[in-house]
This record gives C-alpha cells, sequence and structure tokens, in this order.
C-alpha cells in the first residue's frame, strides 16, 4: 500500500526542469501470435521537447504505430509484450506509475489521434458529448455548463459551429469527423500529441487544412507532437525532427533540413527515391527493392541487407548490429557503411 501511495505521489507531482520533456530509451514490444513471437519495436530510443514536433515515417508494418500506443500504455496485453525500456514524461517514467494515475495522464497529458476517425467516434453519441465526456472526466471542478461551453469553444476551434454539438457522427463527412477526434484530443490541452496518420483517410485540400488547423493549435498552446506518416510532403510541411524506421528500429534519426537535405541511409536515400518530383526528367520511379522483412524472422545483421545495394559481409553476420551512430549536429544514423556514417565537415 505504502509502495502505491508512493507512486501516485510521484505521477502528481509531475518533475520540473527534467532533460528532456518526453525520453523513450531502449524500447522493446514484442507480440505472441500463432505460436510465433513478431518483434515489432527493437530497442528505440529518441527525445522530444516542449512544442517541437517529431514525424515518424516508414513502411507499413515498420512499428510506428507500436511505439505511440507504448507511450500511451494502450498495447492489447496479451498479445503485446513491453519487454524493455523507459518512457520518461517531465522525468516521470510512465511505466512505473499505476494503471490508475494512468488514466489521469491520457486525454490530460497526452492524446492520442487515431488513424481513422470513421470508427474512432462512438455513432451512438453525439459529438458534442463525445467530446465533453473527456473534459468532465479530467476536469471535475466543471459545472455541466462550463463542460458544455467548452466542448462548444473546442468545435469552433476547428472549424465546426457549436451549433452541430447535438448531431451524430453520420453527419459529418469524413474531415469534419477527423476534426472533431482532432477537437476530442485537444480539450483537455494535453501536453502531447500522439497523431497516427491523421490526414490519410482525407483527400488533399481537407488534408491541407486539417495539417494547417493543427500546426495552429500546436503553436497557441505549446503542444509537443508525434506524427506518424508515410507521407514526406506532411513530414516537411508539419515536422521539426524526423525519426526514420524500419523494421522495429529508428534507422535515420535528425532534424527536417539534416534529413531532406543530406539523408544518409540507403532506406531514406530509397524512400527519396521512390517520390516524383516536379523538376526531374525520370520515366520512372526507383521504388525500394524487396519486400519489408518479416517481423517474426528478422533478416540476421542488419534488418535491411537483403534490400541494400551498399549490404556487404558485415551486414550479414549472425547477432551484429550495426548502432546509431552520431555523424554531426543531431544527425544519427545506423549503418556499416563508412560512406553513410562519415562526419559532416
Amino acid at each position: 500500500m505504502k509502495k502505491e501511495k508512493e507512486i501516485m505521489t510521484e505521477e502528481v507531482n509531475w518533475k520540473e526542469g527534467a532533460d528532456h520533456f518526453l525520453s523513450v530509451r531502449d524500447l522493446v514490444v514484442e507480440y505472441t501470435a500463432a505460436g510465433e513471437v513478431i518483434h515489432a519495436v527493437n530497442g528505440v530510443s529518441f527525445d522530444l521537447e516542449r512544442g517541437e514536433t517529431l514525424g515518424l515515417v516508414g513502411e507499413t508494418g515498420a512499428g510506428k504505430t507500436t511505439i505511440a500506443k507504448a507511450i500511451l500504455r494502450i498495447l492489447p496485453d496479451p498479445p503485446a509484450k513491453v519487454r524493455n525500456g523507459n518512457i520518461l514524461l517531465n522525468g516521470v517514467d510512465l511505466y512505473k506509475i499505476s494503471e490508475h494515475e494512468m488514466r489521469k495522464v491520457r486525454g490530460e497529458k497526452i492524446s492520442m489521434i487515431f488513424q481513422d476517425p470513421m470508427t474512432a467516434l462512438n455513432p451512438v453519441m453525439t459529438v458534442g458529448d463525445q467530446i465533453a465526456e473527456a473534459i468532465e472526466l479530467h476536469h471535475k471542478e466543471f459545472s455541466p455548463k462550463e463542460v458544455t461551453e467548452r466542448a462548444c469553444e473546442m468545435l469552433e476551434k476547428v472549424g465546426i459551429a457549436a451549433s452541430r454539438y447535438g448531431d451524430y457522427p453520420h453527419q459529418f463527412s469524413g474531415g469534419m469527423k477527423q476534426r472533431v477526434v482532432i477537437a476530442m484530443s485537444l480539450a483537455c490541452n494535453p501536453l502531447l500529441i500522439l497523431a497516427d496518420e491523421p490526414t490519410t483517410a482525407l483527400d488533399v485540400t481537407i488534408q491541407a487544412q486539417v495539417l494547417d488547423m493543427m500546426k495552429a493549435l500546436r503553436e497557441e498552446q505549446n503542444t509537443s507532437m508525434i506524427l506518424i506518416t508515410h507521407d514526406l510532403g506532411v513530414v516537411a510541411e508539419t515536422c521539426d525532427k524526423v525519426a526514420v524506421v524500419y523494421a522495429g528500429q529508428i534507422i535515420e534519426l535528425g532534424s527536417k533540413e539534416e534529413i531532406f537535405d543530406d539523408p544518409r541511409h540507403p532506406y531514406t536515400l530509397g524512400l527519396f527515391g521512390s517520390l516524383p518530383t516536379l523538376t526531374g526528367d525520370e520515366k520512372r520511379l526507383h521504388p525500394i527493392d524487396g519486400m519489408p522483412p518479416n517481423p517474426a524472422d528478422l533478416p540476421e545483421g542488419c534488418a535491411f541487407n537483403p534490400r541494400c545495394g551498399k549490404a556487404c559481409d558485415a551486414c550479414r553476420k549472425k547477432d551484429k548490429m550495426p548502432e546509431l551512430i552520431h555523424i554531426g549536429g543531431t544527425h544519427y544514423v545506423r549503418c556499416f557503411d563508412d560512406g553513410v556514417k562519415e562526419k559532416k565537415a
């Protein structure tokens, strides 16, 4: 009982002046399915500061969503298990606090925008009531009138008239649903937003509007964000830092400028090579050869070696993994190739 009380006290008294706003260290997550062990996240580490946006990019199945769900502690157990790692928010380890306290963190300190707005909303509750529910849960001091006013205010902030408070999700378009989901995630002024492909289901025009709105709200509230996306254009428009994820590992990490202006890892170069340009005269795109590895049977050595044109014998050695090497500024890369790791002038 005493131990539980100490844990709860630690969570309530959030530390000020921690080294980083969010620190993820050596995160390892596995799933067990049909007798197989799925190695979803394999030693991921990164830091995020207040007001920053980090883009997690990579192919489907790389482990990006699992990283976000691990931060929020919403991985289904079973089949998922966090085997190793620490996740610190303002110096407090989220895996050393009770589930009771973690419920206070979700929504109030960390919120998540899920990938599909069509399934993220309850079809039998009005959109206003769904926003109000989150506010009422985290602000017990609010009167019913104040809760409703705050919910209406959030609808207005995301460009939806307060008069639509009593409408149901089926009465909204996909873009409007996503705005409602964003209003729910921002209703309690969270410190951190985990946005899982928030614009994937939207057309290009609505996508631009939603991204502009998220940027404005982030700047207004100094909110940090982790943005999961396949779209490098969205990353260029929205993010401060970029982590390129492959087979559950960060294989390149740096500021947006470092990654876009000086990509080093062959996989990162492959992602950029797969994009069309307005100025080039290429007749064909250059997709990355092969397919992402089976996370239940990862290749020996560097996980990217079967698809990499620069792979050497060192890349294929059993139990030999390349380390994340600092090459200058805030730029890190995970590769055995000396040219890739060459320090910047």
